[in-house]
């Protein structure tokens, strides 16, 4: 070829290739790399209509993005998730008088202050988020990393605990989470591959059991183990107040589903149970560990910007939080059928 008709080739590759690159965007995939839905080819198609059409209804209106989410984004579409539960920085907030979040946008942390000091909930992805992101997040917020008492892990997954060994040993921080996800914790950062795979854990420390409770200064947690996300999940039920009203948070460990029919089926009855408890706790607020599973970004945008006399956005009432959690049951049955059982 000759190095004119070489330039002219040049020439038009740049032309064909220039729209895509002047607004800053990548060349475009073949439609044969495009993803397609995750495929369950063993499903109860029956089934999956009747826990499917279930979870509608129960939803109605208002647990209509709720629904949508559990019961078919997050299971046929996850790359969707993908894009919105993005790793990015978020502003720290102050949602009750004593519950911060102190997270980031794929995944949160909560800090709960008493009056002896800090408990907090999760701890990112890795030492780097706990010290870049929870540490500033939490001197923005006017509250000192020192005065982490406890950190409760609320299931096994790095994304939970991949910060709790560095606030453990830079501060002192007690960590806190069921003997069983501890195991977990230990065999993922043992194991030679894996998404978790060579993530050291904390040292452990607290193991809890279900029913037992922990109080420090003037706030007391009780701990109830859900499995279903994980073997171990641990969530929490506490008390705090908006603007001196009082409220109780029921905080599930594990909103996400579970990942094989034994655990889908696990966590059914996770949420089957976890609603007896928080129904008779009166539990009126939803609190979740990713933004995504409890609006964590709109209802902080909510709060930043809102008027003394706005309700808070975490506050759904002891009617609709029951409504949210037999919302995940039914979705937890749409999954048990998607892997072929009709339970």
């Amino acid at each position: 070829m000759s190095r004119l008709s070489l330039l002219a080739s040049a020439l038009l590759a740049i032309a064909v290739a220039a729209p895509a690159m002047a607004q800053g965007r990548p060349p475009r995939p073949a439609v044969s790399d495009y993803r397609g839905p995750t495929a369950f080819p063993n499903a109860n198609k029956a089934a999956v209509a009747e826990h499917l059409s279930r979870a509608r209804k129960i939803a109605g209106d208002d647990l209509f993005l709720d629904f949508a989410h559990r019961c078919i984004i997050s299971p046929r579409y996850p790359q969707r998730v993908g894009g919105i539960q993005y790793e990015g920085l978020i502003e720290p907030t102050k949602i009750f008088d004593q519950l911060y979040s102190v997270g980031q946008n794929s995944v949160s942390s909560h800090a709960l202050v008493t009056s002896a000091g800090i408990i907090l909930f999760d701890a990112l992805n890795s030492a780097e988020e706990a010290e870049k992101i929870i540490v500033p997040n939490l001197r923005r917020l006017g509250l000192d990393p020192r005065d982490i008492k406890y950190l409760v892990i609320t299931h096994a997954h790095g994304d939970h605990y991949g910060g709790a060994r560095y606030l453990q040993k830079t501060y002192g921080a007690r960590v806190v989470s069921s003997a069983i996800d501890w195991d977990g914790m230990a065999r993922a950062g043992a194991a030679q591959s894996g998404p978790f795979a060579g993530l050291q854990p904390p040292d452990r420390d607290i193991v809890v059991a279900d029913g037992e409770a922990l109080t420090l200064g003037d706030a007391t947690l009780r701990f109830h183990v859900t499995p279903g996300h994980t073997p171990g999940t641990v969530s929490t039920i506490f008390r705090v107040t908006d603007r001196g009203r009082p409220h109780t948070v029921g905080y599930f460990g594990g909103t996400g589903g579970g990942r094989d029919p034994a655990a889908a089926r696990a966590q059914a009855a996770s949420l089957a149970r976890w609603r007896s408890i928080t129904q008779a706790a009166g539990v009126d607020v939803l609190i979740a560990n990713h933004p995504l599973h409890d609006r964590g970004i709109e209802n902080n945008e909510i709060i930043a910007y809102g008027r003394p006399d706005d309700p808070n956005p975490y506050v759904i009432g002891s009617d609709r939080y029951q409504r949210y959690m037999q919302v995940m049951e039914a979705c937890s049955r749409v999954q048990m059928a998607r892997f072929g059982f009709a339970e």
